[in-house]
């Protein structure tokens, strides 16, 4: 007898066996999407093994319903991928299944057909009395096959009721493929071409042996803003995409994808560039996965979850801005799309490009020790000047938004013509609300974080949870009449620039605004074309983008991320000071950047202002070793979760005291275990939360002791317990 193992969409600890009806039996392959039962509901689940029982069964196998694609939309090496997910990330399968293929896959969305109109050869309507039917019968003979909608823009739709009620005109329905991104497909005449630097030519040819090679690397590509990594992306793409390979490319902002498909849609007019990120509708997500399997030669531009895709012959895979706190996913699996990536590159026996003009720690670190290749893109292209960069102590400006100096420079920029750009990592317009009377603070009752105020919808806004309401007046605990509204925001500086400004034409770019599906893509192409002589954004414009005529980048609090509480605090603020500074000067004039601080002597503004990536690493390192903080560790974290705050805590204790403490001879030597404490956020959607970490120099046997552990363990029902590995931060 032939079985199908099953994985379920739905939380079961294993997969399910299953019988192979005849009728599938040629059919049915690893990676094929099924019905089955599961007690009396039918579920979909996904076929992860099949063999063969020497022996019949003593009890009733179910068969499998059906298959809901006669194709496999997976294959053995990606369900492999999954396992290794599973396991190294501490994450149930259905949930590593259910973040890998995704709800219009499973749910098979339906196809999008459009309508062809076709006049009947036979007589028309009288021209007498229908004389408006006849012009249209008319005029569909002389345009057969048109679409409906544009036949509705030029005749009524009681004309077109009559017409095909009459049975003058009849319908062909034919299948319509989503193309996301359409506004920039390639046009004849787009393509352009570029002369690589002897920088780009020395880079393109270390990696390019590997590629011929045909086996797995991992390369860092550190080059400084402005020094065209991208260019050598696309030198190493046109290699693979010429010998029918696949590649992957990731991104960790929706906001670059657009720019980034544009170029390689210019650059390589003849091959499909697909696109794959959260903005996707389910159509859009249905016929990019199925176009991504039937070309085994293609190009996909996403976000993390793209690296789940169904790619075939996958030859080189590119992570860029590989620093990127974005590509750790948030929910559970919580994995790290680099990291899955490079995984997934090595199972495929492909080629990695890591790129960044900051990699992370935990990168260089690899590089150094030789786990990783290091090649280096030290200068911009055309000898280009990095920007000037001036720092602005705030403490001498008397809580004004913007330093002299930056408002005098705002002031030559716009007269020359030339654009600015102005970065506030904080959305909304005060991050904070109080009462001065009786030191009340507008606070979410769900979470335990200040509510912001949003003016442009006028309203306290949870960044957590959502919850809002509308802004009072007066203090609702001791009636004060006066509230303060204190903090910046995007909101706030865009209201003081249009006071200074207010013939300067301005766009504000956060996740407040994108509510509007692609609302960033029109943003970012009125400033391309410079309909726009002012961005303000939040960390959407702080990496990748391109815009040759900035010449002017002010970043308006350059101490938030200092003052957090994390062992990556240092590394966050270089990577972003960088990072946003780079916008500037990336054409044939000059840049130059602004810093507003209140501690104009940190060591970490200081290297961020040089650009001196070298000796901020050798600082940090020698930092991180001294606590054995990553990279010389990995951080696992356990959140324990529950609507009892004091049931949290007492479990989390004796979690610690009775299992882990007794059974610390069963974990890796060097392990160290601190907490319980509250986590930082203590109180997230009224549940409250506390924290265990571990610091380990084996990921997988410390996972594998925290599984044997957990299962001889009673957790009550009332308690959630999330899994972190390679945790971010201390949230």
């Amino acid at each position: 007898m032939l079985v199908a193992e099953v994985a379920i969409f739905a939380p079961l600890p294993r997969p399910l066996t299953y019988q192979i009806p005849d009728e599938l039996l040629h059919t049915l392959k690893v990676g094929s999407l099924v019905y089955v039962f599961v007690g009396r509901s039918k579920k979909e689940g996904l076929v992860v093994g099949i063999q063969e029982l020497e022996q019949p069964p003593t009890y009733l196998i179910k068969p499998i319903v059906g298959m809901i694609y006669d194709v496999p939309v997976t294959d053995s090496l990606l369900i492999e991928l999954y396992h290794w997910i599973e396991r190294y990330y501490f994450a149930s399968f259905s949930d590593v299944l259910e973040a890998a293929i995704p709800q219009a896959i499973r749910k098979n969305t339906a196809i999008k057909l459009q309508s062809l109109l076709h006049a009947e050869e036979n007589e028309g309507p009288d021209v007498k009395k229908f004389p408006k039917q006849y012009e249209a019968w008319c005029f569909l003979r002389q345009n057969p096959g048109m679409l409906k909608e544009e036949f509705l823009k030029k005749f009524s739709r009681n004309v077109f009721d009559a017409l095909l009620k009459k049975h003058f005109l009849y319908e062909v329905f034919q299948r319509q493929e989503r193309q996301v991104y359409a506004q920039f497909l390639p046009q004849v005449g787009m393509t352009e071409a570029v002369t690589l630097t002897e920088q780009q030519r020395a880079v393109c040819e270390i990696i390019g042996q590997n590629l011929e090679k045909g086996t797995f690397g991992v390369y860092l590509l550190h080059g400084v803003t402005g020094s065209g990594k991208t260019e050598v992306y696309i030198e190493m793409i046109q290699k693979i995409i010429h010998e029918g390979g696949s590649v992957l490319y990731l991104l960790p902002e929706v906001t670059l994808t657009a720019q980034t498909v544009k170029k390689l849609r210019q650059r390589f007019p003849n091959i499909p560039v697909h696109v794959w990120h959260s903005g996707l509708s389910e159509g859009e997500r249905r016929d990019t996965w199925f176009q991504i399997m039937d070309h085994p030669g293609t190009l996909v531009v996403g976000a993390r979850s793209a690296v789940f895709l169904p790619l075939q012959n996958l030859r080189l895979v590119i992570v860029d801005e590989e620093h990127e706190r974005t590509y750790k996913q948030e929910e559970n699996p919580r994995y790290h799309g680099r990291d899955v990536a490079v995984y997934r590159a090595k199972l495929a026996q492909a080629t990695c490009i890591l790129g960044s003009a900051t990699p992370s720690l935990e990168s260089y670190y690899n590089a150094s020790k030789g786990k990783y290749t290091l090649v280096t893109l030290p200068q911009r292209v055309d000898h280009r000047t990095l920007p000037q960069v001036t720092i602005v102590d705030m403490c001498y400006e008397k809580g004004a938004v913007f330093s002299k100096i930056l408002q005098d420079k705002m002031v030559e920029r716009f007269e020359r013509r030339e654009q600015v750009m102005l970065f506030l990592n904080r959305r909304g317009f005060a991050p904070t609300v109080l009462c001065p009377s009786c030191d009340y603070v507008a606070t979410c009752p769900h979470c335990s974080i200040p509510l912001t105020y949003h003016k442009s919808r006028q309203t306290l806004l949870c960044h957590f949870c959502g919850y809002e309401i509308a802004p009072t007046k007066v203090c609702p605990k001791c009636g004060a009449p006066e509230i303060l509204y204190r903090g910046l925001g995007t909101q706030r500086v865009e209201e003081v620039v249009q006071k200074i400004f207010p013939q300067v034409r301005l766009a504000r770019l956060d996740s407040d605004i994108l509510q509007k599906k692609y609302a960033f893509i029109e943003v970012l192409e009125q400033f391309q074309k410079h309909e726009l002589d002012l961005l303000i954004g939040t960390q959407m414009i702080a990496k990748g983008l391109d815009f040759p005529n900035v010449t002017l980048v002010g970043l308006i609090n350059a101490d938030g991320s200092l003052s957090q509480q994390d062992f990556r605090a240092n590394e966050r603020t270089f990577q972003l000071l960088v990072q946003v500074a780079g916008r500037s000067g990336r054409g044939d004039l000059p840049g130059e950047v602004v810093v507003q601080t209140r501690i104009p002597g940190n060591e970490t503004l200081y290297f961020a202002k040089n650009t001196d990536y070298s000796a901020f690493f050798e600082k940090e390192l020698t930092e991180r070793e001294m606590f054995h903080y990553p990279p010389y560790r990995h951080m696992i974290a356990l959140h324990i979760s529950s609507r009892n705050a004091s049931l949290a805590e007492l479990w989390s204790q004796d979690f610690l005291k009775k299992t882990l403490q007794p059974s610390r001879d069963c974990f890796p030597p060097q392990t160290d275990i601190r907490g319980p404490v509250p986590s930082p956020v203590e109180k997230v959607q009224d549940r409250y939360r506390f924290v265990l970490y571990f610091l380990t120099p084996k990921v997988s046997r410390t996972v594998q002791t925290l599984r044997v552990l957990l299962a001889n363990c009673t957790v009550p029902k009332e308690i959630a317990l999330a899994w972190d590995i390679d945790a971010y931060d201390f949230s």
